[in-house]
């Protein structure tokens, strides 16, 4: 079976659940697939470790990408393809002879999809790295290299842009899926596309969860998802690729911005929305960064999700609710403020506002409704659909197909 994977950045189970008359094209995806009704998110809930999970079907621990944010052994930067340590689906599906279309999924290496194109975020997001720089060589092998030997990507989506950006948002998004599709209905359908919608995720956090903007651009969001269903309609391929939709993690309102900076001046550390990783040094010194912290009422986790060589360097935390962590304003010395994001995740771990919206649907997939899955069984389910192997993941895959035999008397 071909298989579409389609991440929307930051559409959470809750919103779904409250406003799925708004999306229609998802809602009815959810009513006539399998649709669970709360993926459980990653910890921490951002990002790259949401996009992680649903590639390898492991925790952190395992595939090391710890936030949006990996440690290097001395400070914090912009986790890249090239620091997922397991084996990806679309690695694992390329490898089997598969063949693999990535259009603006991150995470996903340049050689382990036979047609590549970054995402349209990428560049501008390493660029803001707080603490360190991703090497410009580095950056250069996914940022801004487009990958299509046999010309099969649309023309304005193949070519490359240049540092800074020309198509950005909205029109990014579409130009995205839009690929997709030109793909999908092409004399040479690809077995596996990845893509994403990420302006969804930018929208929530500068305007706010469930607001007048947001409510837009989810919308948007679900529009092209139908524009996606309809070009596979109108070329007759609906019943040939199986469509796997979700999210990376969920989102919250925040009124209150916590800055590390000023409450741990000394220290080298990492926000992930409403979650904190702060490298300590020390028994003694874990214990002063604690005490400071909880003084704002925040809370340290087990760092269980950081791969053990790193383990007992990094302190994890979380803020109360409705507050995240944020460096300070430039023209700032207080401990608090006001939240440059106003919507964000990355809440305490099991915080049912970062759970994630998730569909499968498709030929053969049952219709059904799954309460609840760990974020692991995502890549199961889709390497399952495939027929390719996983080697690290140990999720069994949701039963989204009948099994051999059912219904049989």
């Amino acid at each position: 079976m071909k298989l579409i994977v389609l991440l929307i950045d930051g559409l959470s189970a809750d919103y779904f659940a409250a406003h799925r008359d708004r999306l229609p094209h998802l809602s009815a995806l959810a009513a006539s697939g399998t649709h669970v009704r709360r993926l459980a998110a990653t910890v921490p809930a951002t990002s790259m470790p949401g996009r992680a999970s649903m590639l390898t079907g492991v925790t952190g621990a395992e595939h090391g990408v710890i936030g949006n944010h990996v440690f290097d052994g001395t400070g914090f930067r912009s986790a890249v393809p090239q620091d997922v340590a397991v084996e990806t689906l679309a690695g694992q599906a390329s490898r089997q002879g598969l063949d693999v279309a990535c259009v603006g999924f991150a995470l996903v290496r340049p050689e382990d999809a036979a047609i590549f194109r970054p995402p349209w975020w990428m560049r501008s997001w390493l660029d803001a790295t707080r603490f360190g720089k991703v090497s410009a060589s580095l950056a250069a092998s996914f940022a801004d290299q487009t990958k299509d030997p046999q010309g099969r990507l649309p023309s304005a989506t193949a070519s490359p842009l240049p540092d800074g950006g020309v198509i950005h948002g909205l029109a990014a998004d579409l130009a995205m899926i839009d690929a997709a599709a030109h793909l999908a209905t092409s004399a040479a359908p690809p077995d596996l596309i990845l893509s994403e919608i990420a302006t969804t995720d930018v929208v929530q956090h500068s305007h706010g969860y469930a607001t007048a903007p947001s409510h837009w651009a989810l919308a948007h969001a679900d529009m092209l998802v139908g524009r996606l269903l309809a070009a596979l309609e109108r070329a007759g391929r609906l019943s040939d690729y199986a469509v796997a939709v979700a999210s990376d993690h969920g989102h919250a309102p925040i009124e209150t911005a916590i800055h590390p900076d000023v409450v741990l001046p000394e220290a080298t550390w990492e926000a992930e929305g409403a979650s904190l990783h702060v490298r300590v040094e020390s028994g003694l010194h874990a214990a002063k960064v604690n005490e400071r912290l909880a003084a704002f009422g925040v809370v340290q986790h087990p760092s269980d999700h950081v791969p053990i060589a790193h383990r007992a360097r990094i302190a994890t935390f979380s803020a109360p609710p409705r507050h995240s962590f944020e460096p300070r304003p430039p023209d700032g010395r207080q401990a608090t403020g006001r939240p440059f994001y106003i919507s964000t995740h990355g809440l305490r771990p099991g915080d049912p506002a970062d759970d994630r919206f998730c569909v499968f649907h498709g030929p053969g997939i049952t219709k059904s409704v799954i309460e609840a899955a760990p974020a692991e069984q995502f890549a199961a389910t889709a390497a399952a659909l495939l027929g390719v192997r996983l080697p690290a993941c140990r999720a069994a895959p949701l039963q989204v197909v009948p099994a051999p035999g059912a219904g049989r008397a």
